[in-house]
């Protein structure tokens, strides 16, 4: 083998490797911490800090036996607790987008 083609396979085998961590870097991201999510908690402050990328999963986490998250289509359903059309229901405790 030349000095050429061992350097452009290892180029190759340094691209693919590569490659497969980037695929794998999924990232999950858990609202509120520790502390878990609630409706009163700061989104905005916590997420500016953040760099969110395809692929990663935002996770909410809440008491799953005291508590359902539902998503709704408007903000007027969300100030009325209108949960009679919802878009998702969520009840797991650790549901994640």
């Amino acid at each position: 083998m030349t000095m050429v083609t061992k350097m452009v396979m290892v180029l190759v085998f340094m691209a693919a490797s590569t490659g497969v961590k980037w695929v794998g870097a999924q990232v999950h991201h858990v609202v509120g911490g520790d502390r878990g999510w609630d409706p009163s908690f700061d989104v905005a402050s916590w997420s500016s800090g953040r760099i969110f990328r395809v692929g990663d999963k935002i996770c909410f986490p809440y008491s799953a036996a005291q508590e359902g998250i539902v998503e709704v289509k408007s903000k007027d359903e969300y100030e009325s607790c209108d949960v009679g059309n919802p878009i998702r229901m969520y009840t797991v405790g650790l549901d994640g987008i």
